[in-house]
């Protein structure tokens, strides 16, 4: 899950994530994690590889990354 300064970054993630057919969806954050934005880019533990692009396109926007057991 990656999370994001500000509303604005996380949209922007979700675009190019679509365009460029990197799987993943926005769902809410967690408060025990962050209160910045309220949205989170999540994929599959396994998929969390695909998000070596979006990383280094973003890392101005992204605030942190997490992996959680659910």
């Amino acid at each position: 899950m990656l999370t994001f300064h500000n509303t604005s970054g996380a949209i922007a993630v979700e675009r190019f994530c679509k365009k460029h057919k990197i799987p993943g969806r926005l769902i809410p954050v967690p408060r025990e994690i962050s209160a910045s934005c309220g949205l989170s880019w999540a994929v599959e533990a396994e998929q969390e590889k695909c998000l070596t692009q979006v990383e280094l396109e973003f890392e101005d926007e992204i605030e942190g990354k997490w992996l959680l057991d659910i």
